[in-house]
């Protein structure tokens, strides 16, 4: 055999190997980011000022939440905090969804609701039921549609999205739950705002409330109402 007939099936066998390995890296996808991309708390790519049918407020509407992920309860049925400048008759609904991370093939809650008459600081529990609990361990991606009264389109006018994990309960985090760090946040937020709720005069739970705020860049919102929980609709 030649030179050049060896080289020739050098070649080939090269050529072999490389299809072979660039079939490989098509056919298996780039494992997904160990943590999520930033929540939205805002709208943003939700939110077309020219097709939108919701009347300009002074206020946006908001998630309560750090941008930055991982964003930490340890609840099975956690709650969502959200800042919302309509009254109830502005909006014809809302809908909540929430999808487990990163295959989100799976939806292990959705619901649609009214506001509550006044704006303010709305919440939405999960159900305290088992198809609704949270995993440890595991991400979920929640979204937060609104849809404005003016228009019967279903195109979404509000939308915003973020990410929750759910984590161990340990005396730690039990500490920093109950001094209302915000290293938990959905629980923090959730009882300094259940229990402002119930006694809106406490001076502590209010400086508690205005410190949560802050790290989100939200003490603007400090003296706006907490409304309670948004009203469920019937599928």
């Amino acid at each position: 055999m030649t030179l050049r007939q060896l080289a020739l099936i050098f070649t080939i066998i090269l050529g072999l190997t490389n299809l072979r390995s660039d079939s490989s890296s098509a056919q298996t996808p780039p494992p997904p980011p160990r943590t999520p991309p930033p929540n939205q708390t805002e709208p943003g790519g939700g939110l077309n000022p020219l097709n939108s049918s919701c009347e300009s407020k002074n206020k946006s509407v908001k998630a309560l939440v750090p941008a930055k992920n991982p964003v930490l309860t340890t609840n099975e049925h956690p709650t969502f905090l959200f800042y919302v400048p309509f009254e109830s008759q502005e909006i014809r609904y809302g809908e909540f969804s929430l999808l487990v991370w990163p295959q989100e093939k799976t939806r292990i809650f959705k619901t649609r609701f009214t506001l509550p008459q006044t704006p303010g600081v709305v919440s939405i529990t999960l159900p305290s039921l088992p198809d609704y609990a949270l995993e440890e361990g595991q991400f979920y991606h929640w979204y937060f549609k609104l849809y404005c009264q003016s228009k019967s389109s279903t195109q979404t006018d509000l939308a915003l999205n973020g990410w929750i994990q759910r984590v161990p309960l340990t005396p730690e985090r039990e500490a920093q739950i109950n001094s209302g760090t915000p290293d938990v946040w959905y629980d923090s937020l959730a009882k300094i705002a259940e229990e402002l709720l119930a006694s809106p005069q406490d001076a502590t739970l209010r400086d508690d409330w205005v410190n949560l705020l802050q790290v989100i860049d939200s003490e603007d919102l400090a003296e706006e109402p907490l409304t309670g929980s948004v009203i469920f609709l019937e599928d």
